[in-house]
């Protein structure tokens, strides 16, 4: 009896499972014809990383068991959805002016969360100092914000895409990218950042923070681990 228990899958993982599966089926058909028709060259390779994002779910589970609970990566899922589907494929980010802003301030903070799931997995992360924590936070949450941005100036340059800005030419007839639209991508990381790790000092102070309690028992090694 106990075993066909412990066998069993929680329900929420059944469903983000076949919600991801499902997505990454849509995703990849949507990519595959918008390369064929041109219906989304300028953001091709966004849709590409869009559609592999979705396997993350399940590599994640390949990579580290038990390591990440399902909350957690449903909350990716929703933010994948969010930021791929709504963003590239419907359009969001070119039709509401403040989506990308709010879709690039929520990765920051999902970036600092990251941050503090590393930490949990490497070392006993109560035991650390609160200033280390919040740095490694903060810096893991920029690390993926400067990769992001790379990857975006990298499939510009290869694939001739418009993820970094339109081309502008000035009167010597030089072409040249503006940058606002990265720096503010980065500014708004950046705010995502500094929101996770004010949440995570007023956590220290009250123990009460919304998600830190669940985030620190969701992340600590798993049970297996703790007995060896």
């Amino acid at each position: 009896m106990n075993s066909k228990k412990s066998n069993r899958i929680p329900p929420l993982r059944v469903a983000l499972y076949v919600f991801c599966a499902g997505m990454f089926a849509v995703m990849a058909i949507l990519t595959i014809i918008g390369r064929i028709y041109g219906f989304f060259h300028p953001s091709f390779a966004a849709m590409a990383a869009n559609t592999l994002l979705w396997l993350f779910p399940f590599v994640s589970r390949w990579l580290l068991k038990d390591g990440i609970g399902d909350g957690m990566l449903t909350i990716c899922a929703v933010f994948i959805f969010f930021a791929g589907f709504f963003g590239t494929v419907l359009g969001f980010y070119g039709s509401i002016w403040w989506y990308d802003l709010a879709m690039h301030t929520l990765f920051g903070y999902l970036g600092a969360i990251a941050g503090l799931f590393f930490l949990c997995k490497l070392c006993d992360a109560q035991a650390q100092k609160a200033g280390l924590i919040l740095l490694v936070c903060f810096a893991v949450s920029m690390m993926f914000a400067a990769l992001w941005e790379i990857f975006e100036f990298s499939t510009d340059v290869l694939l001739s895409g418009t993820a970094q800005g339109i081309p502008t030419v000035l009167p010597d007839g030089t072409e040249v990218v503006p940058v606002n639209d990265t720096m503010e991508d980065i500014l708004c990381n950046l705010c995502g950042a500094l929101a996770f790790c004010a949440q995570y000092a007023l956590h220290l102070f009250t123990k009460k923070s919304f998600l830190i309690p669940q985030m620190m028992r969701d992340f600590r090694p798993s049970k297996t681990a703790e007995k060896e």
